[in-house]
Formats: C-alpha cells, sequence, structure tokens
C-alpha cells in the first residue's frame, strides 16, 4: 500500500518556489517592459496574451507531466511515435540551451548593466570580455557542479525577485506618466492580446516545462509523498502558486513598460529599457546592483540547462561525455551570445512559429489522454494535421529572403485565403482541431469493432 502523508503549506511554498525559480530568468523581466512600451495603452489585452502562453501553458505542461506520470519530453511525445520523440526532445534541447535561451543569460544582464553604460561602437567588445567571463563560469560550475551554485540559487534568486517587486511598487505609487494616450506601435495596433500570445513563445518557458514537471514531482516525492495521485495533485497547485506569481509580476512590468513613456522612447530591447528604468528611479547604484544580482541568476540557470542537456545528451548520444558536452553547449553559446540580444530574438521567431504549436498540441493531448486512453491514432492525426501549417507560419516568420521566395509566398497565400487565423499566426489552431476530431473518430471506430469482435468471440466460445 503507497504511503501517504500530509503535505504542508510550508512545503507547498517552497515547491512553488523552486519551481518559480526554475522558469524566472531575468530575460522573463525584460518582454513584459517591452510589451509595456511598445502596446502602450493597451498593454492590459497584451500582456493578459502574454501571460496565456508565458504562465498558464507552462503550467499545463507541467500538469501533463503529472497526470501522464512520464519522465520527459521523450516519454510524453512517444505515443507519437519513437523517432519523432527522439527528434522533438533534440529540437527542445537546443532551443532552450545553446540555440537561443542560454545565450540570452548572458546578453540580458549585460543589456541591462553594461550596455547603457558604454558607447555603442565598444558594445561589442565589452559583450565579448562580459559573455567569456559568464560562459566560463559556466563551464567551471556545471563540470563540478558545485553546490554553491544551489546555495546562491536558494537565497539569491529570491532576493533578486524582491529587488524587482522593489522596483514595480515604486514604479505603481510614483509612477513615471500614465498609460492613457501612450502610442499603440507596430502590430499590437491589430490585435494586442493575440500578439501578446505569440510574444509569450519568447519565453520558451512551455518548451521547458515538459522537461520542468519531473523536476518537481521528483522534488514531492523526496519530501515523502508517494501516492501518485497525490503527486499529480500537489505538482498542479505548486504550478498555480507558481504561475500566479509570475502573472503578477509580468503585469507590473508591463505596466512600468508602459508608464515609462512619459519619460523615455521606447527602447530596442527590454534589457535596456528595464536599465533605464531602473536608473531613473534608484540611480546608477540600482543599476549596478540588479545587474550583479541579474548576473548571478543568470549564471545559475545557465548551469542549470547545460547541465540538464550535458545529462541528456550523454545519455542520450554517449559518443561524448558529460563534460564535453558541457563545453559544447558552453562554447556554442558563447559563441551565439555575442549577435546581441536583439539578433538572438528574432532569429528564434520563425523556429518558435513552427515549435510552439506542436508543443502545444501534445501538452493538450496529453492532458486529455485519459478520455481516449493514450490512443495514438489521435496523437499522429493531430500531429499531421498540425505540423503542416506550423512549418508554413515559421517560413512566414523567416527572414525576408525565405519569407519572400516564390514558393513560400504560394504557400503563405493559400493560407491566408482559406486558413482561418492565419494573419493572427495561429494558422495552426484550425487543422490541428480537425486532425482531433478526425483522431477521435478513428478512435471510437476502432473501440466499437474491438468491442464487437470481443462480443462475437465471446458467443461462439458460448
Amino acid at each position: 500500500m503507497e504511503q501517504t502523508r500530509k503535505f504542508t503549506w510550508k512545503e507547498l511554498i517552497v515547491v512553488a518556489s523552486m519551481l518559480f525559480g526554475m522558469y524566472f530568468g531575468a530575460s522573463n523581466l525584460t518582454f513584459p517592459v517591452q510589451i509595456g512600451q511598445q502596446s502602450g495603452s493597451a498593454f492590459i489585452s497584451s500582456i493578459i496574451g502574454f501571460i496565456i502562453t508565458g504562465t498558464i501553458l507552462p503550467l499545463l505542461g507541467v500538469a501533463a507531466i503529472a497526470i501522464t506520470r512520464t519522465h520527459g519530453v521523450y516519454e510524453l511525445a512517444q505515443p507519437i511515435g519513437k523517432t519523432y520523440a527522439l527528434i522533438f526532445t533534440v529540437i527542445l534541447y537546443i532551443a532552450i540551451g545553446p540555440a537561443f535561451a542560454t545565450p540570452r543569460t548572458a546578453t540580458v544582464p549585460f543589456e541591462f548593466g553594461i550596455a547603457t553604460h558604454v558607447s555603442a561602437a565598444t558594445a561589442p567588445i565589452w559583450l565579448f570580455i562580459y559573455s567569456a567571463f559568464f560562459f566560463t563560469g559556466v563551464v567551471l560550475f556545471s563540470i563540478n557542479r558545485h553546490k554553491v551554485v544551489d546555495y546562491v540559487g536558494r537565497y539569491l534568486n529570491p532576493a533578486f525577485i524582491i529587488m524587482v517587486v522593489i522596483l514595480i511598487a515604486v514604479a505603481i505609487f510614483k509612477p513615471m506618466g500614465t498609460t492613457a494616450g501612450q502610442a499603440v506601435t507596430g502590430a499590437w495596433r491589430n490585435g494586442s492580446m493575440t500578439n501578446g500570445i505569440i510574444q509569450g513563445y519568447q519565453t520558451m518557458d512551455a518548451l521547458a516545462s515538459v522537461e520542468f514537471g519531473i523536476v518537481v514531482i521528483t522534488a514531492i516525492k523526496a519530501l515523502g509523498v508517494k501516492k501518485e495521485s497525490t503527486v499529480a495533485n500537489l505538482t498542479v497547485k505548486a504550478g498555480i502558486i507558481a504561475a500566479s506569481a509570475m502573472a503578477l509580476i509580468y503585469a507590473g512590468l508591463a505596466y512600468i513598460g508602459a508608464t515609462s513613456l512619459g519619460h523615455l522612447k521606447i527602447a530596442n530591447d527590454g534589457g535596456i529599457a528595464l536599465g533605464q528604468i531602473t536608473q531613473y528611479f534608484f540611480g546608477n547604484a540600482g543599476v549596478y546592483i540588479l545587474a550583479i544580482m541579474a548576473t548571478i541568476t543568470c549564471m545559475t540557470t545557465a548551469v542549470g540547462v547545460t547541465t540538464s542537456f550535458a545529462t541528456a545528451f550523454s545519455s542520450m548520444f554517449p559518443k561524448f561525455g558529460y563534460k564535453t558536452y558541457v563545453i559544447i553547449v558552453s562554447a556554442i553559446s558563447f559563441v551565439v551570445s555575442n549577435f546581441g540580444f536583439e539578433t538572438i530574438i528574432n532569429a528564434a521567431v520563425p523556429f518558435l512559429m513552427f515549435i510552439y504549436p506542436l508543443c502545444i498540441t501534445l501538452i493538450l493531448l496529453s492532458l486529455a489522454s485519459p478520455l481516449f486512453h493514450r490512443a495514438r491514432v489521435v496523437y499522429i492525426c493531430t500531429t499531421i494535421f498540425t505540423i503542416v501549417p506550423a512549418i508554413v507560419d515559421g517560413l512566414n516568420a523567416a527572414p525576408a529572403f525565405i519569407a519572400k521566395s516564390a514558393f513560400v509566398e504560394s504557400l503563405t497565400s493559400f493560407e491566408s485565403k482559406y486558413v482561418p487565423f492565419f494573419s493572427q499566426g495561429f494558422a495552426w489552431l484550425t487543422p490541428a482541431i480537425i486532425g482531433f476530431v478526425i483522431g477521435i473518430g478513428i478512435y471510437i471506430v476502432q473501440r466499437i469493432r474491438a468491442n464487437s469482435e470481443s462480443s462475437v468471440s465471446e458467443s461462439d466460445w458460448s
């Protein structure tokens, strides 16, 4: 019989804080601020959209792992096929590792701590030096797996968040301006909420959630909870607490961004904007303190991602060992980080437009899987109908030399005419629903046939 014990509120808060710390890095600070500046008076609907994909979807990802009792994205995607699951896992790890997320851990604190205090001409040199020291530290900590990283993460991350909350509180009680009448720019003019949903992709938290879920589950079990249903319930509760805290901070940061337009111009990215806002309220000393704390907290995030990547890849592809993968990931991340924050963000857009629909459908299918006994046909049909428009969405968001090619324009022209929600970036939604309905239909027919054959077999024996 499985052991059960009462899980205290204190323990639940500890687990929720751990989950919050895994998700919330310094890069999560920059996107809401930028959204606030760019969406202006429409910041409320914009940040609601951002919260949907930036907090609610990651929460569902953690819940999917708990409900299906799987141990990560590979097992979660296996009903679609082992080859697909392996490819999907590799793609996710590369995205949240050396391709996009890990390089940002160096560029974000640099943007609001150093870039605003050096000339544009010398900024690349300073970024090179800063990122070299940063990823050298990542390599040393990741290879030796120092406990100091856990210690710093446990105590400095909360201090960092407290400082951010203080910044938000000061900006609310002594705002730089008002949100009323502030200009709504660019894509925010045409559907601020839907654009906020798309911008939420940039957090990549939903991609990471299908790996973070097992960490939370392991932590809960380590505290003595063994019953699977109780573990799943507590995992969801911890996720709700963490997601709620993140949503409140996102809303506060967006408000800061929107009200900053009373004194500041729209910055090139959220990192620069955050540095300017912090300097306005706390002076250079505040900027330096926040930058130092962000550097250390971002390094703990980078170490966590790097160790997870190296552990997973040394298991999946044992040709290289753990230490070799640590060096490879850190070296690639160093190179990518020197392209700069804005370039990394822009480069990620086509990839995220492609991979996020597949991640969203996988999470939702996993949550609904008890209803259809995790039948492969439902997973496969939904994924097939999702992947084609997702590819087109990705190509449409690619650089002009790809997006404006004759072949891609013919695809996008077709989708814009015949597929709903194409202009909003959700061309995959209707096909995914159709694929799901077809898959459910086939599943029901298969069940009816199986029951009929079982009845005939029983009558033959009788």
